[in-house]
């Protein structure tokens, strides 16, 4: 197995307890079971240090304009049995396995740590059991 990382483990974006920087203070409030909100409270600020632009891993650019169209529905390149994010089932969406450190794909994300939160994971859990809508 080949585990490609940016040099993750900063911590950037998240705090000691490994919730979302600035949360408290974000205008759009707290994070909830939304794309808009999991998009600017986690894959924007902890997520596209490493997944933007030419060089991103696996080609999953997680920038606010390229994110939904490359996680929704699509396979896993990793694993092509998941899909990244399958509408409706967490259980059996690659980034669930990715975010809480399922060892059948490989390393954890945030690489290096620190990790999100339970709480954070599982409001991304709802968004994607509820349908994963944008």
């Amino acid at each position: 197995m080949v585990v490609v990382g940016c040099g993750g483990g900063s911590g950037e974006g998240l705090d000691s307890n490994g919730r979302p920087l600035g949360e408290g203070n974000d205008p759009s409030g707290p994070m909830t079971a939304s794309f808009s909100s999991i998009q600017s409270h986690v894959f924007t600020p902890v997520c596209t240090g490493c997944h933007a632009g030419a060089a991103a891993p696996q080609g999953l650019r997680l920038d606010a304009t390229n994110s939904y169209a490359l996680l929704v529905g699509v396979a896993s390149s990793e694993v092509p049995g998941l899909k990244r994010v399958a509408p409706g089932d967490a259980d059996n969406s690659y980034l669930i396995h990715k975010l809480e450190g399922h060892q059948a794909v490989g390393a954890r994300m945030p690489f290096g740590g620190p990790y999100l939160d339970a709480a954070s994971i599982n409001l991304i859990r709802q968004w994607i059991n509820n349908g994963a809508q944008k």
